[in-house]
């Protein structure tokens, strides 16, 4: 199957479908990874982006077939629950279908009595000559726009080590830049005194810090080109939805995944993202991480709370997100593990929210100072990580 464009827009590729007795479908493929670092939402965003060039410049009324790559169900369930409405008929199905029925379309695809002529074959984008471990660091980085080695190592999946050599590869080649080097000194100006006079004196010290990262404007076009979009497309959804400030508690949110991992070594973490949204969701999770807990498809749901809000307030607010964390999951037909982290006296203090348990989701609470401490998660119960 060869790529084709329409306009600027690359699409994988395309198929005419005979559906008797209606015709023959005019239907372009957009292949979606699970794991290329964008949570099911703003994945979903980018295929409705592409949609206007093919109403527009398309001779032919044209369906988008999204073809998803990756285990479980609930992030293909997500992205359909996203697309849901769009102004164009769009099927979404696993990569392992062969062929879409007509009622995996919504709404129902345009048909013609004959097929529909093959649009112009496009060149595959060229994304850098880069590994897979250099592209996975360099789309979470586009989602984060800046950030340290170990943030971006739990959200791509990969070790420390190979994570620091990828970037710094990722640097040599102008897809990123270091804005903070760790090999470098810092000045430190001392003022001193001798009778009357004084003078200051110059110091080179090492200070302890981390390299910090953050995407180049060339980097940004190979990752928009590895979602299949253009370069020159304003794409803000990848982005967190919210943006955190540098410190504890975005540290925190962003390693998640690995945070997960190291707490619970018998569950599968398949991938997780940081300041996620979700539709229709009024709260929305810290992070989020999907992947298996006990052999059953799961959501690992993180709320940091950092204990500035009244107990009363507090309460109210991890309530709600609790209520809503549990229906969502519920819906997508799917286990929830929803973790609340913060201090101690913040969990002993949010125990009266987390009230109600259903049987499809475990509570567990932990201290956000202890990376990749949590008690172990308990269907239908709660555990209190100052037990």
């Amino acid at each position: 199957m060869s790529p084709v464009h329409v306009g600027t827009s690359v699409f994988p590729g395309w198929i005419s479908i005979e559906y008797p007795p209606a015709g023959w479908t005019d239907t372009f493929i957009f292949r979606m990874s699970s794991s290329a670092g964008l949570p099911p939402d703003a994945y979903a965003e980018a295929v409705k982006k592409l949609t206007w060039q093919l109403k527009r410049l398309h001779h032919g009324a044209a369906s988008v077939w999204v073809q998803i790559d990756g285990p479980g169900r609930w992030y293909a369930r997500e992205v359909r629950r996203y697309l849901k409405g769009a102004s164009i008929s769009i099927a979404v199905t696993s990569s392992m279908v062969e062929q879409p029925n007509s009622t995996d379309f919504w709404p129902p695809p345009p048909t013609s009595k004959v097929p529909s002529p093959p649009p112009p074959q496009a060149r595959e984008w060229y994304l850098g000559d880069l590994s897979q471990n250099e592209l996975a660091c360099l789309r979470v980085l586009d989602r984060l726009q800046e950030g340290y080695t170990s943030e971006v190592a739990a959200l791509a999946g990969l070790e420390l080590d190979t994570t620091s050599k990828s970037l710094r590869k990722l640097v040599e080649r102008e897809f990123a830049t270091l804005i903070v080097d760790p090999g470098g000194p810092t000045v430190l100006r001392q003022i001193a005194s001798v009778g009357n006079r004084s003078f200051s004196r110059v110091n080179f010290v090492q200070k302890k810090c981390y390299p910090l990262y953050k995407i180049s404007q060339k980097g940004t076009s190979i990752a928009l080109r590895s979602w299949w979009l253009p370069p020159g497309y304003y794409f803000p959804e990848r982005w967190e939805c919210r943006t955190p400030a540098d410190g504890r508690h975005r540290k925190v949110l962003r390693k998640w995944p690995a945070w997960v991992r190291k707490a619970w070594p018998h569950a599968e973490v398949w991938s997780g993202w940081s300041e996620v949204y979700l539709k229709g969701l009024d709260a929305t999770p810290d992070a989020l991480a999907w992947g298996c807990l006990d052999g059953l498809e799961t959501l690992f749901w993180l709320e940091v709370e950092s204990g500035h809000r009244s107990t009363s307030k507090l309460i109210q607010v991890i309530n709600r997100r609790l209520n809503q964390a549990e229906a969502y999951a519920k819906s997508m037909r799917v286990h929830l593990a929803f973790v609340l982290l913060a201090m101690p006296w913040v969990q002993n203090a949010a125990g009266e929210a987390l009230v109600g348990i259903q049987e499809h989701a475990a509570i567990v609470t932990g201290d956000w100072r202890e990376f990749g401490h949590l008690p172990i998660p308990e269907w239908g119960k709660l555990r209190l990580g100052t037990w």
